[in-house]
């Protein structure tokens, strides 16, 4: 139904152009006919003077020639009403082939409808054979019960004859229902079958018939495609003739001029020649002259300068013969060729003259008919000059020529009825003819213009697929803009709002290059639409100019037949006069002869022969009465077709109304699309940015990340060398006091031996107690500074866990990135997934343009332009794409090596937490000198300034020079423990403010340098900042402590 709508618009839009063009022939032919009148109303007036010489015979002439006249003039009206009922009748054809295809339709729709309905009585029937089989399931369970009934009988010993010939009895019913019930479900499975067989025969007799329809119509649009592309290599070779030709015609003007120029040239040279020779002439009158005057002494002399003068001017006239001779013979020959060229010319222009008098005949009939009227003015005169010598004639013939004159006109009449009936059988025969060769090329023309309704279909078709292509590009653009909106809502959050000036920008060269592409995509569809209706209509009035032409060409020969007619007759006048003469001659031979009985016999005869021509002429005055009311009431038919031809005309007009309104809707519609469309691309372009600021923001904390990562390790690295070395110490000193420890208690038990062994000896008493006092100051010596080492080793172990705590947090923070990172990297998989989609919807486009471009060739200046754009376009999707690639490359690495540091980290600390023993079997470390400053406090001040100048020497190295004073004075003035202790503890605090300034200064300097628009990297770059100077305080204290030791 949709593809009949469509076709019955399409040949509603040829249709009016087809009145048009029938109205424009219809004026054309009326001109033609009324040309025709004027010549027949010609022969008209030439009839009453043939009749003054014929007298009876000119009437039958006249006859004649009116029925000829009608007869033309019926052919003329037929010819007019079936130019102007054509367009009725393609209307009717397309009405009947609409309703031939809501037949069609109407019988689909009556077998799908037959289908479902044996469908339905299919699972109807299924149904009831599976009641039927539960039914039976039910008796056979019955049965089954009376068996086993039967058998508790037997058992019982109660079962009767009865009983059993009752249960025999209903199980023969059970069967015999159960077999009527299969034997129903097997009709109705036949009875579905057959109905399933029909209806596929008949939907398979459609298709087949659909697929010979359409067969038909390819092979009709292949016959049409084929005889325009002949004509198309016709039309070419034509204009290549007609350049070569013009090439030509140039190259021959052009020797033309040079040959005018030579001989030009020659004609002067002759001039000059001829002048040297008058003056060579008048040198040697002058000598005769002197030589005639001189003495006779001076006649050898003379004569011998007459013969020297002779015999250079013998020599002068040889040298110019041979010299122009030669130059005369070519200027023939180049004068004859050009002669030939020139007449080969003047033959072309005479041909090509002739063939435009053959075109403008037609325009100059009215040079002939004045010719005509002169003629006839002639023939007027002659006319009258054969009256008077008729009049004369008849008095000469008295009463006894009167009967055989009678006879013999009786006879001609007869004669020239006979003639006139045989033409009328001719022009009748020629009028069936002609009008079959008109309904032919009707037929041809009908077949034209359903070919020409097919290919307007399959354009209007071919627009609607564009339409529709349109339609669901902007459905993808919708579905689009929606994911880019979440995505954009789900970006925004996280971007800062400091670069809407360049989005502005970015925005408005998109939208005018989008409007650009949008506004140049419209203007070509347009001119497409146009140049294809225009070269519709141009082959229909091609095709209408050839059948005009065709028809003027018939004309034409028609009126030469007529001519020869008129010919015809003014020869066979002609031999009517030699006639009557020789009859004049007769009658007076008659007068003398004996043959009246003969002459009577003969009339008898011709009056039977005149009375059967008489019925004859009833009987065709009575076909032409019978012709005349056909022709009448086909007049009326074809005035009804006409009024109703008007009408649809009038419906005609108000469809295109309402399809140019529906084309301003849809103009609209493109226009709203199209705003969508750049707001689309404005979002597109907002996002892009937004990649390449996630971008640069990303690598700036990237860069920022694995620089605070590479100097957390050191730093870890570094704790962990000193918790080892500390704890090495730790075993150390430890072994060393207890192995002190235990010498001490050996000496005291020695002693106690000594004062046991030797207490007689009193005199030693005081050397013993002095001995005792000094160890037991060297036992709490070495407590004391066991205390104080497992108070260091406490701190140095809080110190780890803080460290460890802190390296905690940075993992969360790592994840957390990782996170952001893999958040980042999905966006961009799915925006990289869309402009895929996109670049793929724009290859279609391009691919589109392309063939249309193939198609025609000569709007490809006009496309380059939108192709251009989009191929930028296109560009710049690849180098989005490509970009994002290299983002994912770059996260990809980063996460490789934080998990690469991961792994070391752990394997550190599995070997720290698995291997004591080997870390006491390292070397010696700093402890010692970090526990001297304990021994030194108890025994002297000199080394603790010794220790305190070398705490300076190293502090001097990373502080300023202010703080090395204060530092300077307050080790002077501190003279106890506690005072030192707080010296080189603000000794070790300084040269780590020294250091985080020097960092806070270094990373605020390359914050600067990224400048103010990298909003989030600065945060990022402060969090870390902060994470690094909080971890980077206790393990500088420590290495310097440790320095200071050393």
């Amino acid at each position: 139904l949709y593809l009949s709508s469509n076709y019955y618009c399409c040949h509603k839009c040829i249709y009016c152009t087809f009145i048009h063009v029938a109205l424009v022939t219809n004026y054309c032919h009326c001109s033609e006919v009324s040309k025709c009148f004027h010549y027949f109303s010609l022969q008209e007036e030439m009839d009453p003077i043939q009749q003054m010489t014929k007298g009876g015979t000119m009437q039958d002439m006249e006859d004649a020639l009116a029925a000829k006249t009608q007869a033309v003039e019926e052919l003329s009206r037929e010819l007019e009403e079936i130019r102007s009922a054509f367009g009725t009748e393609g209307v009717q054809q397309l009405q009947d082939f609409e309703a031939a295809l809501k037949q069609r339709d109407g019988i689909i729709t009556q077998l799908t409808a037959n289908l479902q309905q044996a469908r339905e009585e299919k699972d109807e029937i299924m149904k009831e054979f599976l009641e039927l089989t539960e039914q039976s399931q039910k008796l056979h369970i019955q049965f089954q019960q009376l068996q086993a009934g039967e058998t508790l009988r037997n058992t019982s010993h109660s079962s009767t004859a009865a009983d059993l010939l009752q249960a025999r009895q209903q199980i023969v019913q059970y069967q015999q229902q159960l077999e009527e019930m299969n034997a129903e479900v097997r009709k109705h499975q036949e009875k579905n079958s057959e109905q399933l067989q029909t209806t596929d025969e008949n939907i398979m007799h459609q298709s087949d018939e659909k697929d010979r329809i359409i067969a038909e119509q390819d092979i009709v649009i292949s016959e049409r495609d084929c005889s325009l592309a002949k004509l198309e290599d016709e039309l070419e070779s034509s204009e290549k003739r007609l350049h070569d030709l013009n090439q030509q015609i140039a190259a021959k003007e052009s020797e033309l001029e040079s040959c005018k120029n030579e001989l030009a040239t020659s004609k002067q040279k002759e001039r000059m020649s001829s002048n040297e020779i008058m003056q060579l002439m008048g040198t040697v009158e002058d000598l005769q002259k002197r030589c005639h005057q001189g003495s006779l002494s001076e006649s050898d002399t003379i004569q011998k300068m007459q013969e020297e003068t002779e015999r250079k001017l013998e020599l002068l006239r040889a040298e110019l013969d041979e010299m122009y001779g030669q130059q005369i013979v070519q200027m023939k020959q180049e004068l004859n060729l050009q002669h030939a060229a020139k007449v080969e010319q003047i033959n072309q222009q005479h041909q090509a003259e002739i063939e435009l008098l053959k075109a403008q005949s037609f325009s100059t009939s009215t040079v002939e008919m004045d010719a005509l009227n002169t003629t006839i003015s002639e023939l007027k005169e002659t006319l009258e000059q054969s009256q008077i010598m008729h009049k004369k004639t008849t008095q000469e013939l008295n009463q006894v020529a009167q009967e055989k004159r009678n006879l013999q006109a009786k006879v001609e009449d007869l004669l020239q009825d006979l003639r006139s009936a045989k033409e009328q059988v001719e022009l009748v025969s020629h009028s069936v003819i002609s009008q079959e060769s008109h309904q032919s090329e009707l037929q041809h023309l009908q077949d034209t213009i359903d070919n020409l309704r097919c290919e307007l279909a399959a354009a209007q078709e071919s627009a609607q697929e564009a339409e529709t292509k349109h339609e669901s590009e902007i459905t993808n653009y919708k579905i689009k803009l929606e994911m880019l909106e979440r995505e954009k809502d789900a970006v925004l959050d996280r971007m800062a709002e400091s670069q809407e000036a360049e989005l502005e920008r970015l925005r408005t060269q998109l939208l005018f290059s989008h409007e650009e592409e949008l506004t140049n995509l419209r203007e070509e569809l347009q001119r497409e639409s146009f140049l294809n209706t225009e070269n519709l209509l141009n082959e229909a009035a091609i095709k209408h100019e050839r059948t005009l032409d065709e028809l003027r060409i018939g004309y034409k020969e028609e009126l030469h037949l007529l001519q020869r007619e008129m010919a015809s007759f003014t020869t066979e006048r002609d031999e009517l006069l030699h006639q009557i003469l020789g009859l004049k001659e007769d009658l007076q031979h008659a007068l003398h002869s004996s043959k009246a009985d003969e002459l009577i016999q003969q009339l008898q005869e011709l009056q039977v022969e005149i009375e059967e021509l008489r019925k004859g002429g009833e009987e065709q005055a009575r076909m032409k009465n019978e012709k005349e009311n056909q022709m009448k009431e086909k007049e009326t038919f074809w005035e009804n077709k006409r009024k109703e031809q008007e009408t649809e005309k009038e419906s005609l007009i108000e469809s295109n109304r309402v399809l140019q309104e529906e084309l301003d809707l849809k103009m609209r519609d493109i226009e709203s699309l199209t705003e969508e469309n750049n707001n689309i691309q404005q979002q597109l372009s907002d996002l892009n940015e937004e990649i390449e600021k996630q971008k640069t923001t990303f690598s700036f904390a990237e860069k920022n990340f694995d620089v605070n990562y590479q100097e957390l390790k050191e730093e870890y690295t570094c704790l962990v060398e000193a918790k080892t070395h500390l704890e090495e110490r730790m075993l150390k000193e430890t072994l060393e006091f207890e192995a002190k420890i235990a010498s001490l208690q050996s000496q005291i038990q020695e002693l106690e031996r000594d004062t046991k062994m030797e207490s007689t000896h009193t005199e030693s008493k005081g050397v013993i107690e002095k001995d005792t006092t000094e160890l037991m100051e060297k036992l709490n010596i070495t407590l004391s500074e066991k205390e104080s080492l497992a108070g260091r080793l406490s701190e140095v172990t809080e110190q780890l866990v803080l460290t460890e705590s802190k390296v905690g947090h940075l993992e969360e923070e790592l994840i957390k990135v990782q996170q952001e990172n893999a958040n980042v990297i999905a966006q961009n998989q799915s925006l990289g997934k869309k402009l895929e989609e996109k670049q793929k919807i724009m290859k279609e486009q391009m691919r589109g343009q392309e063939a249309q471009r193939e198609a025609k060739p000569q709007h490809g200046e006009q496309m380059f332009t939108s192709v251009y754009g989009s191929e930028d376009h296109h560009i710049q999707i690849q180098s989005l794409q490509e970009e994002i690639e290299a983002l994912q490359s770059l996260l990809k690495a980063a996460e490789a090596e934080r998990d690469s540091i991961k792994a070391t980290l752990e394997l550190q600390r599995l070997s720290q937490t698995a291997s004591p023993a080997a870390v006491q079997s390292s070397g010696e470390g700093p402890v010692e000198g970090r526990s001297s400053p304990q021994k030194s406090s108890g025994s002297s001040r000199r080394k603790r300034r010794q220790r305190s100048k070398q705490e300076r020497k190293l502090g001097t190295a990373l502080s300023d020079s202010r703080e090395e004073r204060q530092r300077e004075e307050d080790e002077e003035a501190a003279v106890e423990e506690e005072r030192a202790t707080s010296a080189a503890e603000l000794e070790v605090q300084s040269p780590v403010m020294s250091y985080s300034q020097e960092r806070a200064g270094k990373e605020d300097s390359t914050d600067a340098y990224r400048g103010d628009g990298d909003y989030i990297s600065k945060q990022v770059g402060t969090r870390m900042h902060l994470l690094h100077h909080s971890v980077v305080k206790w393990p500088c204290c420590l290495f310097f402590c440790l320095f200071k030791s050393d």
